[in-house]
């Protein structure tokens, strides 16, 4: 099936969770269904990173015909939005936006899930976090990387021929300073925080007046056009590099926003609990076992109704 047709799938799904009215046989379905294929929970990723621009498009008007009509025509209002969506150019718009093509045939990429090193011709080393993608182009007077999706956490090598080191990404460019940082992409910003040495970073529309550098111990963020407020190093921001999450008075919801991104399938937070407060050192390499840690933790229960719908509610 080709990626338009699952994501065409996927958007299906996000109509019929937002009319408010999901049937448990619904759930049982979406749940097999995004179990099926690897290919079907990276298009629900998808549509989950683009979903605040579908709502503001889309969501009223779905609501509406799905809430109003019988079942049969409830099914086809569904697949008629969702074609609408889908021709309406949104559909193009979200596999543009997370560029899945781009992963395909990117020179390095990882799964969901997954944390992979690389060793470049230099000896600079990079990890990719979960579900990232890099290309790698060294010339004779530059080293590039682009981050095409996801986060990548690098220790630069020196260059015997004092090569720069350029990240590139959507929103500008990071120029290392013989450093240890990382790099995150979170739209519309891009995070990164820095270990050791500096980086200067360069928003693409901001001009001389915008770059900023970013020393050791400390993080910032920045758009096209500006970079935002320098802070301290937050202990979670290059934690998962080694392979945890490192919570500190992090509220639930977040945390488990962040926890999702390294296992496949939905991870909800019940609204009721979302924001109990939660501090600790996690394993991202288990979440299971995370979960079950969170569990011991907090007046906290993790309700599964199949590997891939986990849901953590009040204890009873």
């Amino acid at each position: 099936m080709s990626n338009g047709a699952v994501l065409h799938q996927a958007l299906e799904w996000q109509v019929t969770f937002w009319s408010g009215e999901v049937t448990q046989e619904e759930r049982d379905g979406f749940a097999q269904w995004l179990g099926a294929a690897p290919e079907h929970a990276q298009a629900w990723a998808q549509v989950q990173r683009t979903d605040s621009r579908l709502q503001t498009l889309a969501r009223p008007a779905a609501g509406q015909a799905l809430r109003v009509r019988p079942s049969t025509a409830r099914r086809r209002a569904l697949l008629g939005i969702a074609g609408l969506l889908a021709g309406g150019g949104l559909a193009a718009y979200a596999v543009r936006e997370t560029a899945p093509w781009q992963r395909v045939l990117a020179d390095h990429r990882s799964a969901r899930g997954e944390r992979r090193e690389i060793v470049l011709p230099d000896g600079t080393r990079i990890m990719l976090g979960s579900a990232s993608a890099i290309d790698v182009h060294y010339s004779a007077g530059e080293r590039q990387v682009r981050l095409l999706d996801g986060e990548i956490f690098i220790t630069t090598a020196t260059d015997a021929s004092a090569r720069p080191f350029i990240v590139h990404t959507a929103q500008g460019t990071v120029r290392a300073l013989g450093t240890r940082f990382g790099v995150r992409q979170s739209a519309p910003w891009i995070q990164v925080a820095v270990e050791q040495g500096a980086v200067e970073i360069s928003p693409a529309n901001g001009g001389m007046a915008a770059r900023q550098r970013v020393d050791a111990g400390q993080q910032a963020r920045f758009s096209l056009a500006s970079v935002d407020a320098i802070t301290p190093l937050n202990a979670n921001a290059t934690a998962w590099a080694q392979g945890v999450l490192v919570a500190e008075r992090m509220r639930l919801e977040d945390f488990l926003a962040e926890l999702g991104r390294y296992r496949s399938g939905v991870l909800r937070c019940d609204p009721a609990v979302r924001d109990l407060i939660v501090s600790g050192v996690y394993p991202l390499d288990d979440t299971d076992h995370a979960l079950r840690i969170l569990a011991q933790a907090l007046p906290l229960q993790i309700s599964t109704a199949t590997r891939w719908w986990v849901t953590v509610e009040a204890r009873d």
